[in-house]
């Protein structure tokens, strides 16, 4: 082998793929335990590697709850990392303000994020969701 094939093989730019790992192996969700559709990556030592899909949070939930007893299912989605827009446009003040309470302590727990996104309207993200700029403040009625 040349000078190039061993400056390749010195700066590891040169993959090696025996033929018996044709086939790659099949890793599965730690958490559901399903099958993972991804990619794969070949370490130094020959040894194929699934790599996780990172972004996993696809769904955004619109909730709109007119009693206070909804907040447990809305705190749910929350705790199961999906990002929640609640309207509370439907309920009293008294009862807004103690469901924005619950949801907004549960996210505070959580590592998540509060933004206020129109007239009682709310944006509550989990930890993993980055949410950039901020809208100004909306007129009172």
């Amino acid at each position: 082998m040349g000078l190039k094939g061993t400056l390749k093989r010195f700066f590891d730019l040169e993959e090696t793929v025996n033929s018996s790992e044709n086939h790659l192996p099949v890793s599965h969700d730690e958490e559901t335990g399903k099958p993972v559709q991804g990619q794969h990556r070949l370490e130094k030592s020959g040894r194929i590697v699934a790599i996780k899909n990172v972004h996993q949070q696809n769904k955004v939930v619109l909730v709109e709850p007119k009693r206070f007893e909804e907040v447990e299912e809305i705190v749910g989605y929350l705790k199961n990392k999906q990002t929640i827009i609640c309207s509370l446009q439907g309920t009293s003040k008294d009862q807004g303000q103690r469901i924005l309470d619950f949801i907004g302590g549960t996210s505070f727990a959580l590592n998540g994020q509060i933004r206020k996104i129109g007239k009682n309207t709310f944006l509550f993200a989990p930890e993993q969701v980055d949410i950039s700029g901020m809208i100004s403040n909306w007129p009172e009625d």
